[in-house]
């Protein structure tokens, strides 16, 4: 029949005339045919949208985030999602901006509980890995509100929130459930000691937990964070609700609960003392000039009410500032301490000694210094010559010689110097004393000539200063072991086959001089830096072999 309705409605004009004259012809007839035509009408609609919503709620739910070159922020994220089963993409690509090769990680929150934590999820991608950067999972999501993030060290600001509704046809009209415990030290009434904490939690199954909120002795609502330390002495009224995430409020609760101050237990123990002794000691282990005395005591009961000393069997003083004594003889301290109670402990004591300072050394060290060698007519000394320092303090002490050869830098002195390189030469010597007193640089000539014929040199350069090319390093041109002078042995007008043949030469020759005490560090370093400066052994500077 309604196949025939059907087909009735959709008949072209012509051939729906004759019906209708029927229908006219029976008015019962016609006024069933009218109310099955209206509730098809009211039917139909209502089917076709029942198929469109369960066609939606099947329809798969996909959420993507993309990550590029940024390691501050995810490209784009989802915002919102509805509750059930979702598949995730996640895609860090040269699609989505992704041209170094960076790698993201797409990782849920587990371990807040502010947070949703019913999800692991933690996807790395790149643009390099066997999928090209895209991924894909599929997980369950629950109502609430997920936290997301990156993984990988330094990409912290890569994060966001998720906010999951509840499905199609979930509404949710439900309130959280709430509940609070109350941790502590009971007495025997069951009233708290000192202290309460009371915890609150809510749950909410349908759209999550919102906020939790609470008022203490009537106090405005605070919304709820961390757990609640109560420590006021007295009575307390505590009430509580929470909110989903869907508007729906529970109903408020409340706990009542008492703070008890306790009783001390009665102090029948002394403060423990000690004393400290500072200053400066001799070898004898006496201070010199002046002791200091510091009193300390404790008192985990009472506590600690006064300090009191006695000096060489003076009488009894209060303790405030650490005690001077620069009286030289020894001295016995004596302290006790008494706490809050009325506690005083065993007397107890220190001795030390104190000396007057010797006096100040201003003077500085004797020095002297004398030659031994083979001389020749000349007064000159062949084949080498032994230079020995030796220095005197009648006060303090010599603490150490020092010489410098030839204008080099000074060093310790701890054996004879040898002297064996052919030419003029002069020694500085100085000493210095414990106190610190340096004596006045003094000095001494003399001239080494070889006990045999000199070696030979190449060419002769007896400029003053050392050159490297036409750099001036300013290091002073002095004679070496062999008789030959530092720019003899530099040879900087032969032929090198190249620039860095050169400059390696050059830093050869200036570690064995530094080796041989001919020159120090700084000077090393310049004439190295000079050679690396100059134009020696370049195409252009006349040297290079071609």
């Amino acid at each position: 029949m309604f196949g025939r309705l059907l087909q009735t409605q959709t008949d072209p004009p012509s051939s729906r005339s004759a019906p209708r004259a029927r229908l006219g012809a029976h008015p019962v007839l016609t006024a069933l045919v009218a109310v099955l035509f209206t509730a098809f009408a009211l039917a139909v609609p209502t089917a076709y949208a029942a198929v469109d919503r369960a066609q939606e709620s099947a329809a798969p739910q996909v959420l993507t985030w993309t990550a590029g070159n940024d390691y501050t922020k995810y490209t784009s994220a989802p915002v919102t999602a509805v509750a059930g089963e979702a598949t995730i993409v996640f895609e860090s690509s040269a699609a989505t901006g992704n041209t170094t090769g960076l790698s993201h990680t797409l990782t849920f929150d587990t371990s807040n509980p502010d947070y949703n934590n019913d999800v692991s999820l933690n996807i790395l991608a790149s643009p390099f890995d066997s999928a090209g950067g895209r991924h894909t999972a599929t997980v369950t999501l629950t109502p609430g509100v997920y936290r997301y993030f990156c993984a990988m060290p330094g990409h912290q600001m890569m994060a966001g929130e998720l906010v999951v509704t509840a499905g199609p046809g979930g509404e949710d009209t439900t309130a959280p459930d709430t509940s609070a415990t109350v941790s502590g030290t009971k007495d025997d009434a069951g009233d708290y000691v000192d202290t309460t904490t009371v915890t609150l939690t809510a749950s909410d199954t349908d759209s999550g937990v919102d906020t939790i909120e609470y008022t203490l002795d009537n106090n405005p609502y605070t919304p709820y964070s961390n757990p609640i330390t109560i420590n006021t002495p007295g009575t307390h009224t505590l009430t509580y609700r929470a909110t989903d995430n869907a508007g729906n409020t529970s109903p408020e609760k409340t706990l009542t609960l008492t703070i008890t101050t306790p009783q001390p237990p009665k102090d029948t123990t002394p403060p423990d003392t000690s004393a400290t002794v500072s200053g400066t000691k001799d070898d004898t282990g006496n201070y010199i000039d002046t002791a200091t005395v510091t009193l300390t005591a404790s008192d985990t009961d009472s506590g600690v009410d006064t300090i009191e000393y006695t000096l060489d069997n003076n009488p009894y003083t209060p303790y405030t500032n650490p005690i001077t004594i620069n009286t030289p003889g020894t001295h016995t301290l004596t302290y006790r301490a008494t706490d809050n109670a009325g506690n005083t402990s065993e007397a107890r004591s220190v001795t030390f000694t104190v000396v007057a300072a010797p006096p100040v050394d201003g003077t500085p060290p004797q020095v002297s210094a004398s030659v031994t060698g083979t001389k020749n007519d000349a007064g000159d000394y062949v084949g080498g010559a032994t230079v020995t320092v030796t220095a005197s303090d009648a006060e303090s002490g010599v603490a150490r010689i020092e010489y410098s050869l030839d204008g080099g830098p000074y060093l310790r002195y701890s054996a004879p110097v040898s002297i064996d390189r052919a030419g003029s030469h002069t020694l500085l010597y100085r000493a210095s004393d414990e106190a610190g007193n340096t004596s006045t640089a003094q000095s001494l000539s003399l001239t080494v000539v070889d006990a045999e014929p000199p070696t030979d040199c190449p060419e002769p350069d007896d400029r003053s200063t050392v050159f490297t090319g036409s750099v001036d390093t300013g290091v002073p041109n002095r004679v070496t072991g062999n008789g030959c002078t530092i720019n003899e042995l530099i040879e900087d007008h032969r032929a090198w086959k190249n620039h860095g043949a050169f400059v390696s030469h050059v830093g050869e020759i200036v570690t064995a001089l530094r080796k041989e005490g001919v020159v120090d560090q700084r000077e090393a370093a310049a004439i190295k830096k000079a050679a690396g400066r100059s134009e020696v052994g370049m195409p252009d500077d006349g040297t290079a072999v071609h």
